[in-house]
């Protein structure tokens, strides 16, 4: 009897019980970090395939390999920058000190707008080079990397503005911690794709 009344019960009206079972999570994990996970999931599955069509492209006859700028090599040390102060920031935030916090924060968020502003420049060069995305597929690949990537970027910004915003404003939030490591873990996996992405365009 029991068991037919688990199988018919519905699970949105034992909802509160599920959550307490595991603070408000049956799978035992913050929903915010799951969700990032799925997120980074076909984020990851997207610049794959790109990276897959790159190579594959990259065989025809028509590709002509270009010189990458290189402000590009400059722009990869202000993210790895910007990434390392996620991490000290969310190491900060753990051991609930407020101001390493918005110090590391506010330097992240310099050094990711500071690495957009140098992507966009570089973006600048190839086109005074008359490097135009329609004259050759290694330059159309390139604008593509370069874009999709910043936009990911550019989406991070909300959240990371928004905790820094948090940090200055209620630095002993309780849920503070999360949000930057959430943040932490985001720009690292942006790290990684763009080491990914400037590989690919240095070695075509």
């Amino acid at each position: 009897m029991k068991v037919l009344q688990r199988l018919l019960a519905k699970p949105w009206e034992h909802a509160g019980e599920m959550e307490g079972i595991h603070g408000g999570n049956v799978a035992g994990r913050p929903p915010g970090r799951t969700g990032l996970y799925v997120f980074l999931g076909v984020v990851t599955s997207l610049f794959l395939l790109f990276s897959i069509s790159h190579q594959m492209r990259s065989t025809y006859p028509d590709w002509t390999s270009i010189a990458e700028p290189g402000i590009l090599w400059f722009n990869t040390g202000i993210l790895l920058l910007a990434s390392i102060s996620l991490q000290l920031a969310s190491n900060a935030a753990l051991s609930g000190s407020p101001r390493p916090v918005r110090n590391e924060l506010l330097a992240a968020s310099v050094f990711s707008v500071l690495f957009l502003g140098g992507q966009v420049y570089a973006w600048k060069l190839m086109l005074d080079a008359g490097l135009y995305a329609a004259g050759n597929p290694a330059n159309a690949y390139f604008y593509m990397f370069t874009a999709v990537h910043a936009a990911h970027l550019l989406g991070g910004l909300w959240f990371l503005f928004k905790a820094l915003g948090t940090a200055y404003a209620e630095p002993h939030d309780t849920a503070l911690p999360g949000r930057i490591g959430l943040c932490a873990t985001y720009w690292h996996f942006l790290l990684l794709v763009w080491a990914l992405l400037f590989y690919l365009l240095l070695s075509s």
